[in-house]
């Protein structure tokens, strides 16, 4: 009686599994690094957008004399206002909000001449680590 020897040329079910817990461990990882850079991202893009929105609240000031009672007055000339004491629009869309599509929270300083633009961040909730702030003129 002759022996036949198998060659062995299919994987075993543990080699599988082994693989397939390796690609989701990679998965994983990989998923919360992309989302560390989206919130990273998203926070940058609010300190940028709130530098431009004090530049153009300053630019309205010169204009105007006062600073805007809401952002939406740098879009649009406010309701009574002539368009030529306005000068504006200072942006050229809509202020829409912050990157998760909140509105930025706005006041205006005219005794200390400044303006302050914050963003609650990704949470949403005012006073926490994640806000972004913006202050100055």
């Amino acid at each position: 009686m002759k022996r036949r020897h198998r060659n062995r040329s299919a994987f075993t079910l543990l080699e599988l599994l082994l693989v397939a817990g390796i690609l989701v461990v990679l998965t994983s990882l990989g998923t919360f690094a992309f989302l560390g850079m989206q919130k990273n991202a998203l926070a940058k893009a609010a300190a940028v957008e709130i530098q431009s929105l004090k530049s153009q609240c300053v630019a309205y000031k010169l204009n105007v004399g006062s600073f805007p009672g809401s952002l939406n007055d740098l879009y649009q000339a406010p309701s009574g206002m002539a368009p030529a004491q306005w000068g504006g629009p200072y942006s050229q869309n809509p202020i829409k909000g912050d990157p998760w599509g909140r509105p930025y929270i706005y006041s205006a300083d005219e005794q200390n001449d400044r303006v302050i633009i914050t963003s609650n961040g990704v949470d949403g909730q005012s006073g926490t680590q994640d806000d972004i702030p913006g202050q100055g003129g």
